[in-house]
């Protein structure tokens, strides 16, 4: 009884998975263990690598938050410090105009007071003038000696 070709190979073909299979099948699987191993360490590398970004987000995420906020205190300080200066400057020009409206007030007063002298000095220089006139045209000389006499005796008795 003779076997065939086809089996012959068949027989050829399951002998040579069945020697090489082994040694095929370790080799494999060795292979496919240290794939799935370098799989996994290059997962967990990423993983950590994932934490240590996410770590890295979180500190920029909070000095952001901080930064934020010292901004905004240097906004409101900054703020605050100007509605003081602007305040400060009202005061002092508030001082400085009514300083200078009582400048403004002694001066006019100071006019007004010199204006009124220089009127009496006027009125009083007209008034003696047209006395002198009036004495010298009117009065005779007795008379004109007498009202001397009595006006410097009036004049030592009031000084």
């Amino acid at each position: 009884m003779g076997l065939s070709q086809t089996a012959w190979v068949l027989i050829a073909f399951i002998l040579f998975f069945v020697l090489v299979g082994k040694k095929l099948w370790s080799a494999l699987t060795t292979n496919l263990d240290q794939r799935k191993k370098l799989i996994e360490n290059e997962l967990n590398e990423a993983k950590k690598l994932r934490e240590e970004a996410q770590a890295e987000l979180n500190a920029s995420l909070k000095k952001q938050k901080e930064i934020n906020k010292q901004v905004l205190d240097i906004i409101n300080n900054a703020k605050s410090t100007a509605k003081q200066i602007e305040a400060d400057a009202l005061k002092k020009s508030d001082i400085i105009i009514k300083r200078k409206e009582e400048q403004a007030k002694q001066k006019i007063n100071n006019a007004q007071i010199e204006a009124i002298n220089n009127i009496k000095n006027i009125s009083a220089e007209l008034t003696i003038k047209s006395a002198k006139v009036y004495i010298q045209k009117e009065l005779d000389s007795k008379i004109q000696k007498a009202l001397y006499s009595d006006s410097k005796q009036k004049l030592k008795e009031k000084l």
